[in-house]
């Protein structure tokens, strides 16, 4: 026993019941209503699908819902690409290990006399580990969409999960948020300072900010208009000046 403890084996010969235990759960077990067993059988799934969720090297499909591996590139359930980055990779070295076999000494030569005699001298299992085989990988969710860390259904153009406030879309919260700064931005004493006092400064706000922040970019270019006009002020001052001298 103390070495089995050592060796990592749970020894469960004392967790196992009894016949009577047995023949005296079963009565319990049959007086169950249909509901009662609805019930259980609703929370044991709540509570699997609880334990998926906290494993930490799994996630939910976004096409089935079906729980895969973090680290995957494609669905084992529905074939949908989970990670077209991780699947390209994985592509790549598969196209770098065939062109290494291609380009081994005997493979040549069995090529070579392939080609001279026309009989196929590769073997099935080769063929099988080293032939191009169709995936039917897909990249369409279809009309329903799962959330990838909860697995519960969520809308296809949603992008925060409404159950556990999961990111589905990072650009799209991304862009939100730029949104909500920008709608919110206020046009700060500096830049409308620099505005008043530097030629182009006010203009060049303008420019950065016209479409996105029309609050400060407005001010800004009404500023640039009145350094433009007291520079030229200025400019004919001076001129009429030496004009007189």
């Amino acid at each position: 026993m103390k070495q089995a403890e050592q060796d990592g084996i749970i020894d469960v010969a004392f967790q196992t019941a009894t016949d009577d235990e047995l023949f005296a759960a079963q009565p319990q077990a049959q007086a169950k209503t249909p509901e009662q067993a609805k019930q259980e059988s609703e929370e044991a799934l709540r509570a699997l699908s609880e334990e998926v969720m906290r494993d930490p090297a799994r996630c939910f499909c976004r096409c089935c819902g079906q729980p895969v591996y973090k680290d995957a590139s494609v669905c084992v359930h529905c074939n949908y690409v989970v990670n077209p980055i991780r699947l390209q990779e994985g592509q790549r070295l598969v196209r770098a290990r065939r062109e290494s076999y291609q380009n081994r000494y005997h493979v040549r030569i069995r090529k070579f006399l392939t080609n001279l005699t026309g009989v196929d001298l590769e073997t099935p299992q080769e063929k099988a580990r080293w032939g191009v085989r169709k995936q039917n990988y897909h990249f369409d969710t279809g009309s329903t969409v799962y959330c990838t860390n909860c697995g519960c259904e969520v809308d296809p153009g949603a992008s925060v999960c409404v159950r556990c406030n999961y990111v589905l879309n990072p650009m799209a919260v991304r862009r939100a948020q730029m949104a909500v700064r920008d709608r919110t931005a206020k046009l700060s004493r500096r830049d409308l300072i620099k505005s008043l006092l530097i030629p182009g400064y006010g203009r060049k706000m303008y420019h950065m900010y016209a479409e996105r922040r029309p609050q400060i970019a407005k001010p800004c270019r009404k500023a640039g208009y009145i350094n433009t006009g007291i520079i030229a002020a200025l400019a004919l001052i001076i001129i009429m000046i030496l004009s007189n001298l």
